[in-house]
């Protein structure tokens, strides 16, 4: 079974099918090909400057991410915390990065490879995802790509293709490492409780009351009145809010310091 690209949309056919390595695409040498998917529609193509104004932090992967061939990969389901929506990583370093995005107010809205693009250089085909397409809160489209272990850039041909797409669809490329070591622990902790619960009244304000002052987080919990467990259990729910802040590169354990954002 193969596909077919007709009227901006790639449509399955019984004799056709994904562009393989070295075949033709649209366009010609130096020009990139877009291929995304709308919620719910079909794959669709178009240029770099039709991405202009896609909402692509809302759509889903092109395709259902597959793990690299000859090695093990996890496909991981992320729930948005503040959205209905769900991205589907391909990676744990894409997972890890999604959990970044999620707590970071900084971006209101992200997907992962909700974009592949396509190009030929050297007689041959080449396509590749971003790791993420997001919003932030000042309402500018990023295109966020992972750096590769080890390196501090990504390849300079794959760099530069990206940054002529991003100049033409309006992004910015914005180049990160996903969180790790003391960080990357205290946020996957936190992702337990992203989702809000309920709270009896006044149990949140008598621990935004107790931690008025820098305070550890047992001794915050005792100062509030409430009992420890649910106590705790409200402080990380807390945290992961910013209603409550701490030092991120600390280890959060059950003294560590918080205060009232």
């Amino acid at each position: 079974m193969r596909r077919h690209i007709r009227d901006g949309r790639y449509e399955q056919g019984e004799d056709t099918g994904d562009l393989l390595e070295g075949e033709a695409v649209p366009g010609t040498e130096r020009e990139v090909v877009a291929l995304y998917r709308e919620p719910y529609g079909p794959v669709r193509w178009c240029g770099a400057a039709g991405l202009r104004g896609l909402a692509l932090e809302e759509f889903g992967p092109v395709t259902e991410p597959v793990p690299y061939r000859g090695r093990k990969g996890i496909i991981t389901y992320w729930p948005v915390a503040t959205r209905e929506q769900t991205v589907v990583c391909g990676s744990l370093r894409q997972w890890r990065l999604a959990v970044e995005l999620d707590f970071e107010p900084a971006w209101v809205a992200f997907s992962a490879g909700p974009v592949e693009l396509r190009w030929r250089a050297g007689g041959r085909e080449r396509r590749w995802r971003p790791d993420f397409v997001a919003r932030t809160s000042g309402g500018v489209r990023e295109v966020l790509v992972l750096k590769p272990p080890s390196e501090e850039s990504l390849p300079a041909a794959r760099l530069q293709v990206l940054q002529a797409v991003a100049q033409a669809a309006g992004w910015r490329v914005r180049q990160v490492r996903e969180p790790s070591g003391p960080r990357g622990r205290n946020l996957e902790w936190l992702a337990g409780y992203r989702f809000p619960a309920g709270e009896e009244d006044g149990q949140g304000q008598a621990l935004l009351e107790a931690f008025r002052e820098p305070t550890g987080l047992r001794a915050g919990v005792a100062a509030s009145g409430l009992p420890e467990l649910t106590g705790l259990d409200l402080a990380y729910r807390m945290l992961w809010q910013r209603r409550l802040l701490f030092d991120a590169c600390q280890p959060l354990l059950p003294d560590a310091v918080a205060w009232t954002a």
